[in-house]
């Protein structure tokens, strides 16, 4: 039996979690969820199973590298170095994590857990949980968002610009066998929006009022109202969303054009995996400028985030070239059919990659490998771009795609998990620890997305 730890997991989450729980110990396995955080460990109990909080201690840093944790974290805020807040708050979460580390020490002493399970949130708790796990010798998985809808991404190391995959060189992939019916159908997945056959809901239990009102006494009386307004109703983030639509993508203009895909500027990709923040005019000014020296007749589909772009972005913008503003959801359409892609680190970029629409990128993505993506500048931007056209698809980018979809990411949904993803995560998680399950191949589990892939299946 293997013994599982759920690094502080998020309530959001909750769902995927407990189906995962329970696929564990139908396995043989123990499933723990470690909390560094008072109100979930408060709500993690209330719904059974085991809960374990780390509490803080006498703070002593050991040896663990506290200020770079903090000062990532201020970045992750969006609190820049030379803000007043920078100091004050690097201060504060140096010494909260010197205050749990000793427990979070003595619990992986005592527990040894065999794995390390850490889920979407890249915060400094998660990563002061990854350097204890690794310092004493526990494996550690991150899974993800993956860059198509419901799919996760998956790595030893990390998310997106940290995961080690992006260590790789194209050439690497070499020795993968490429697979275009994979390619194909993840491209027909995404166009199609297709979703999973979604498992049913465990009810959500509210934790105790006697428990969420500690927990908002302490918090408020910390001078948080913000945390305190959370542990009274933060119980609520694990309940099902409602439905979202998906409207027909507009109407695209006549080819040829490039498109640019803008993220929010508190997108955790943008604020971690990018050296300098890019407002949407720059990016807009230096995608249009670009686009201009192309010549031909070739216009740029801006495709806006999901908050919108702040009319003062664009008061005043003039462009060399015929702008056209698309929503967040035409993004998939605009990439595929796009003579080029321009992007910080957009996961719709996905889309220009299936369909071997050259990919420009100002961050460092998980697609970003040398050869099938373009790293590039706003300032570099008018010479990469036209460059990046003469590069045609290569086997060895194909072999990359079918490695990234196939492998690097697990086709499990992370808020509608269906039987299928949750066992690939199952045996990506079997195959870190060395071992099968009990039941063998009990978990049958096939990479890519339902349909097509399953009615090419039927149809043979």
């Amino acid at each position: 039996m293997a013994v599982i730890a759920f690094g502080a997991p998020g309530i959001a989450r909750f769902h995927l979690h407990e189906r995962l729980r329970r696929e564990l110990l139908q396995n043989g396995h123990r499933a723990v969820v470690l909390c560094l955080d008072r109100v979930e460990h408060t709500f993690f109990r209330a719904q059974g199973g085991e809960a374990a909080l780390i509490g803080p201690s006498a703070p002593d840093a050991m040896r663990a590298p506290l200020a770079d944790l903090a000062a990532r974290e201020c970045q992750r805020r969006g609190i820049a170095p030379n803000a007043p807040a920078f100091a004050r708050t690097g201060g504060e979460l140096r010494d909260r994590m010197a205050r749990l580390l000793p427990t979070l020490v003595r619990w992986f002493e005592a527990e040894r857990p065999d794995l390390l399970f850490l889920h979407q949130r890249r915060s400094s708790d998660h990563g002061l949980l990854q350097f204890v796990a690794l310092e004493l010798g526990v494996r550690v998985l991150w899974t993800g968002d993956g860059l198509l809808p419901h799919t996760l991404q998956i790595d030893d190391r990390g998310l997106d610009g940290d995961a080690s995959a992006r260590r790789r060189a194209l050439a690497d992939f070499r020795v993968v066998t490429g697979e275009p019916s994979l390619i194909d159908a993840c491209l027909t997945h995404l166009l199609a929006r297709t979703t999973p056959a979604a498992l049913t809901r465990r009810e959500v239990v509210a934790p105790p009022v006697l428990a969420r009102g500690a927990d908002a006494l302490a918090a408020f009386s910390k001078g948080r109202p913000a945390e305190a307004w959370r542990a009274w109703s933060g119980w609520r983030e694990a309940l099902p969303s409602a439905a979202r639509s998906h409207p027909l993508p507009i109407a695209l203009p006549e080819p040829p054009y490039a498109t640019l895909l803008l993220q929010p500027h508190d997108d955790e990709r943008v604020r971690l995996d990018s050296d300098a923040p890019i407002t949407p005019r720059a990016a807009i000014e230096a995608a249009a400028v670009a686009v201009a020296r192309l010549g031909g007749g070739t216009s740029l589909v801006v495709v806006a985030p999901e908050t919108g772009i702040d009319e003062r972005q664009l008061r005043g913008l003039r462009a060399p070239v015929p702008l056209h503003f698309a929503g967040a959801g035409d993004a998939p359409e605009a990439a595929a059919t796009a003579i080029a892609t321009i992007t910080i680190n957009h996961p719709g970029a996905a889309a220009a990659l299936l369909a071997g629409t050259p990919v420009l990128h100002f961050g460092r993505a998980l697609y970003g490998i040398e050869g099938a993506t373009t790293a590039t500048t706003t300032a570099g931007l008018a010479d990469a771009l036209p460059a990046s056209l003469g590069r045609s698809p290569t086997t060895l980018r194909r072999r990359f795609l079918t490695w990234l979809f196939g492998h690097g990411h697990v086709w499990c949904s992370a808020t509608d998990p269906d039987h299928n993803g949750l066992a690939g995560l199952v045996q990506t998680i079997e195959s870190r620890l060395g071992e099968r399950s009990p039941g063998g191949l009990r978990l049958q589990y096939r990479a890519g997305p339902t349909w097509p892939l399953a009615a090419e299946g039927r149809d043979r």
